[in-house]
């Protein structure tokens, strides 16, 4: 009996640690999504989710945008990059808009339409905004890159828009910047 005993309580503890590790870690990575480098008179923004290949969720856009309206009044040029790894940005995280719906959430809602206002701060930015687009970039990460004034696409660029696959029609805009 003592052995059963310890044998639950092993895995009790094993469970309760799973479970704060899992909330350590969302909390971590939802700081550190989006990393902000001021240099000089330039500013930096980074995406920062290398295991979702950078998909932008609505904790990333709600932080970008406020940084776009900072960096538009102090900065000389915005720029952004990916982090490490292989992809620019993966679009949105559809996978979590996905699940949100199926609980009854508004999530594909607040996302988009944040989403869509950052891209329509970017399209009007005063300042020059430049996109180093180097690995996949989707969706999303084609609206963070193609309404500034410059993208830079390296020959590791995968450009995709497969939100067409689902019903979504990417704004035409896009396509026509590319050719």
């Amino acid at each position: 009996m003592k052995m059963i005993r310890s044998f639950l309580t092993l895995k009790l503890e094993k469970k309760i640690t799973s479970v704060f590790l899992n909330i350590i870690r969302k909390m971590s990575s939802e700081q550190n999504d989006v990393i902000v480098q001021n240099i000089r008179d330039k500013g930096v923004i980074i995406l920062n989710r290398p295991k979702a290949l950078n998909a932008l969720n609505l904790s990333m856009v709600n932080k970008i945008y406020p940084i776009l309206k900072r960096m538009g009044i102090g900065k000389n040029t915005c720029n952004y990059k990916r982090s490490r790894e292989k992809a620019f940005c993966a679009g949105g995280d559809v996978r979590a808009v996905v699940e949100a719906g199926l609980k009854g959430e508004k999530l594909g809602h607040e996302f988009f339409k944040q989403e869509y206002i950052t891209n329509g701060l970017i399209g009007s930015y005063k300042i020059p905004y430049i996109a180093f687009i180097d690995g996949i970039v989707m969706g999303g990460g084609v609206g963070l890159s193609v309404h500034g004034h410059y993208r830079i696409a390296t020959e590791r660029t995968l450009f995709a828009m497969p939100e067409t696959q689902i019903g979504l029609f990417p704004r035409c805009r896009r396509f026509i910047l590319f050719t």
